[in-house]
Formats: structure tokens, sequence, C-alpha cells
């Protein structure tokens, strides 16, 4: 059972974000053994260390770290903020009742937190440059550097998971669901869709391409095996649709609307052709996950990923694992004849050449659908 009030280290005794400094100086394993007075004006208590760094029971420093110093100073600090923040479940609570607007909130003394403790966490945002005005009774931040720096998305999804494991979490539900659960959306002042989008790809303001199907990407369950065996039956239970642009989505909603629209359309076209007895949208794979699309005659069965990316390529990068698993990840590796990545995009001359390739490289049955609306 996942339980943040595990989460606990003193803000009367810190010094946790001189930790930024320990890891510009020496290497990322090395930082434990550097804590008090090797660095002039650094004294780091180890429980300190131990807590926000998530060293593991033998004191190892978690490789996270060695990949944000390779990243750089910038990334470097902004890891040790958001691992001082994510490791006091009451500094999380506090950032959370304090916000004032995206990205942004202000901290009074004698109000959720005082004296030193107060005064630490000020010293905090100052300290690692993301403090906007600081005196003696309040201090006021912008996170929004936060979400600009690439590949921190990354190296947070690493330092969050460590954080909740340490909670209680068994790492066999999605994470960010997890989170978002519990409002730590909020800690960083920003809406559940700009958490979803930073931690998913990167960009807080990624349109539905980034999101769609996020649960088969971020999937932490390790069971490997088939739950059962691939049957089809026949059918589609229409969405909900609504007024979706051709083009691209600007929110996870209208990328969900466009794809049901598509849906329905490739539905309708291929019962045209092979008739309903043929064809079925979401059928399950027999272990766990579902394909968009099937059409299973006496002859053949085809897969048909439909995708709603921002361009074609994108479209074709996201479908395809989906696909491969679908039809390989199981006993019955000749259950599919044919792989059909389906957007609204026209083939393109190197798509279809990346396509091609991929038929007489790897003998992969993977082929193009262009669905029209």
């Amino acid at each position: 059972m996942i339980d943040l009030t595990r989460l606990r280290t003193s803000l009367t005794k810190h010094g946790a974000h001189k930790l930024a400094k320990l890891l510009g100086v020496y290497p990322a394993s090395d930082v434990p053994k550097h804590l008090w007075g090797d660095v002039p004006g650094v004294k780091i208590e180890a429980v300190q260390a131990r807590k926000n760094l998530s060293l593991d029971a033998d004191g190892n420093v978690p490789p996270v770290w060695a990949k944000a110093k390779a990243a750089g100073s910038e990334t470097v600090g902004a890891l040790v903020l958001l691992a001082i923040i994510f490791s006091h479940y009451d500094l999380m609570e506090l950032l959370r009742t304090t916000k004032t607007a995206p990205f942004r909130g202000t901290i009074n003394r004698d109000v959720g937190i005082v004296g030193k403790a107060f005064t630490n966490t000020a010293h905090i945002f100052e300290e690692l440059g993301y403090s906007v005005s600081h005196t003696t009774t309040q201090v006021s931040y912008n996170l929004s550097r936060l979400f600009e720096i690439p590949g921190l998305n990354e190296l947070a999804f690493e330092l969050f998971a460590l954080k909740f494991q340490a909670a209680g979490w068994d790492g066999k539900t999605n994470l960010i669901n997890e989170m978002l659960e519990r409002n730590l959306n909020e800690v960083l002042a920003i809406s559940e869709e700009q958490f979803r989008n930073w931690l998913t790809s990167g960009d807080i303001d990624a349109i539905g391409d980034t999101l769609e199907d996020q649960d088969f990407f971020l999937d932490t369950d390790a069971s490997t095996a088939p739950t059962g065996p691939f049957k089809f039956t026949p059918g589609h239970t229409p969405k909900k649709t609504g007024k979706v642009a051709v083009a691209a989505p600007t929110t996870g909603t209208m990328a969900s609307l466009l794809h049901n629209e598509l849906q329905t359309a490739l539905y309708n076209a291929l019962v045209t052709i092979h008739g309903n007895d043929c064809v079925r949208t979401e059928l399950p794979t027999g272990h766990g996950t579902s394909i968009d699309l099937v059409v299973k005659t006496a002859t053949f069965c085809w897969f048909y990923e439909i995708k709603v990316a921002k361009s074609l390529k994108a479209c074709i990068r996201q479908a395809l694992p989906q696909l491969l698993e679908y039809a390989y990840w199981r006993d019955d590796t000749d259950v599919a004849d044919r792989l059909y990545i389906a957007s609204k995009f026209a083939m393109t001359k190197d798509a279809n050449a990346f396509l091609e390739l991929l038929r007489s490289r790897f003998n992969l049955p993977l082929h193009y659908e262009e669905i029209k609306l």
C-alpha cells in the first residue's frame, strides 16, 4: 500500500540543496563519501543524503544521478529540487496549497511552515535558482524552467519511481496514474494533462499523439506470459465522437474523439468490403491488451492500429511496437497475416520505402491504410 507520509526528511536540519554542488565536483557514486567539509561550505547530514538521493540498502547512489550529472549542472540542480520536494510529504502538501498560478506559488512564514523550516525551504528555492522573490517572511517561486530542460522528464520519472517505492509502491501499477490520483501535479502547479504530457513526452504542451495508448508504453507489469488465446468475434461499439479537426488535435480529449471517428470510419469501410461478420474493433489480444481493429476471413487475419499523431512518421513510430507485440508476444505467432498502421495521413514516398524495407529485409507483414473521413 502506498503511503506518502513515509516520505519525510527534516527541514530544520537541511542542506540537501548542496548535493547539487557535490555532484558538480565528484562522480555521483562518490557523493556520499564527501558530505561533510570536503567542499568548503558543504555540510550535509548522512540521513539527508540518503533520503534525498534515494540511496539503496547498501548505500549506493541510484544511476539516475550519474545520468543527471552527465546532462549538466542545470539538470542536476533541477533534479535535486525535485528530489527534495518529493522526499518530504509535508513539503509536497505545502506546495500544493501555496500555488498561485501555473508553475508559480508563494510560501509565507508561519502559514503551514514555521521558523527554520521556512528559512531552509526558502533557501532551497533561492540557491537552486527557482526563487522569484525572497524576504524573511515570504518566498515566491517559478518552476516553469523545470519543464524546459531537455531530458529532465525521463530522469524525473526515474526519480519519482524511487520515491514511490520508498512509499510502498510495488511497481505493478502505472506510476503516473498513481501520482495523479494523489494530485501530485499540483505540487508543481501544473494540470493533470500537463503533468502526464511532460513525463511521457518531455513536452508539457504535447498533443494527443504523444499520449495515445500511454498505458501500453508505460506499463510496468513484468508479466510476460499470455493470459489466453486469440479469439475472433465480429462487431463494433461506436464510441463518443464530436467535432474533430482534421488537423492534429490539441488536447488528449480531442485526440480520443478523433481516434474514435477514425475507428468508426475504418470499420464502416472494411465492413463494406468484407462484411459484418469479418470485422471487429477493440478485439482482446488474449494477453491484456486490445487491437483497434481486426479483419478475419476464412483465408486471412489482419490487425490494424489507428494513430492520431502529428505526422505519418510519428504514427508509424508509435504503432509499430504495438502491432509487433499484438502479433508476436504469444504462442500462436502466425495469427496475423498482415499488420496495418492506419491514420488520416496520405502515404509518403519515405514512409512507403521504410515499410517496404521492413517487409523485404525482415519479412514483417507491415502495411499502411489511409482513413478518409
